[in-house]
């Protein structure tokens, strides 16, 4: 890969030396013979070229005129490339005139007025092609600045919401704990247990951006043993995963998130309890996760709902954009929730 100051002169060189050449082809189509004196004039016509246009771009670095916005700019090229054009017209003049062909140079303005002016078109190119290929770099240069900082944006948006999530959590699950220590000791014990287990797994999958689904469901199956322990016969857990689903890479904590969410405002609400079933399979090279829980969604309510779906949905789209997708509805008197994961699994 060449650095920008080895790219610079490999197009000074190649760019003049092909004006040079195309310049000697149409002398010799136009009947000029390929002779010592017209190598030379070719040969003067590269060098001063290529001489004047570094000069000019000195100019420029050395007044940083890439600071300027283009109606600013514009005016300032067209002044340099026209001092351009005079300065190569005298000094092709002087070399080749006198030094080279050895006439004896006077100047007139009628025929001095066309070369400078075409001169000046050349430069004015020149010009062109040096600012926009500034330009465009420079416009990468930014673009490669915006996406690291909406990554690293991106990284204090998922921080902050791992933090939001993992108290909201423990609340919950305290609440359930705290409903079995008066009832039924044993179990309170064996709830701690279960805790204590969810507690240390969250804690260590939350200090990671993805983890493995099958990781996910060991946490999810902790929570729920602890839930099943507090409802006892009132909540139904059934599960139906495909074991090729466990190597897929997902957001940590999400799951648990959908089915907290779940049993609290949908299983916890019904008189006789409920059913939570967790489906789990491969679609399109896709994971695709489908949640069912008793109750009823009513999105004129969600704000009492929606931190746990809210949270979920800007995870997604920030870690997948739009290559991610989720939906809760309503279905058969219960709450289907659909998540779509693209395909990132370990090795």
């Amino acid at each position: 890969m060449f650095s920008k100051t080895k790219l610079y002169w490999l197009s000074q060189i190649v760019g003049w030396l092909s004006y040079a050449i195309i310049v000697g082809v149409y002398n010799v189509l136009t009947g000029n013979l390929l002779s010592v004196e017209l190598v030379f004039s070719l040969l003067s016509i590269f060098l001063i070229g290529i001489s004047v246009a570094h000069a000019f771009r000195l100019i420029i670095v050395k007044l940083n005129w890439m600071r300027f916005n283009i109606p600013r700019l514009i005016p300032r090229i067209l002044l340099g490339t026209l001092i351009a054009g005079v300065v190569v017209y005298f000094l092709k003049s002087i070399i080749i005139e006198r030094l080279i062909v050895q006439n004896a140079y006077e100047f007139n303005l009628t025929e001095a007025f066309p070369s400078i002016i075409s001169w000046t078109l050349l430069y004015l190119i020149w010009s062109l092609l040096y600012f926009l290929f500034h330009f465009v770099t420079n416009y990468k240069k930014e673009e490669i600045k915006n996406l690291r900082w909406q990554a690293a944006k991106n990284e204090i948006e998922l921080n902050k919401m791992k933090s939001q999530l993992n108290p909201h959590f423990i609340f919950n699950s305290m609440n359930s704990i705290r409903a079995l220590i008066n009832e039924n000791p044993t179990l309170a014990k064996e709830a701690i247990t279960q805790l204590s287990n969810v507690l240390r797994n969250s804690l260590l999958m939350g200090k990671q951006k993805l983890i493995p689904f099958g990781d996910e469901m060991k946490l999810v199956n902790d929570y729920l043993g602890l839930e099943k322990t507090r409802f006892e016969e009132r909540l139904t857990i059934e599960r139906d995963i495909d074991k090729n689903t466990e190597v897929f890479l997902l957001p940590p904590l999400m799951i648990q998130t959908i089915v907290e969410n779940g049993i609290k405002h949908g299983t916890s609400k019904l008189p006789e309890g409920g059913t939570l079933t967790i489906k789990a399979a491969i679609e399109n090279e896709k994971l695709k996760i489908v949640i069912y829980n008793s109750g009823f969604y009513d999105l004129n309510k969600k704000s009492e709902t929606g931190f746990g779906l809210l949270n979920t949905i800007q995870r997604l789209r920030l870690l997948y954009g739009r290559k991610a997708s989720f939906e809760i509805i309503n279905e058969d008197n219960r709450v289907k929730t659909t998540l779509l994961i693209p395909k990132e699994t370990i090795l």
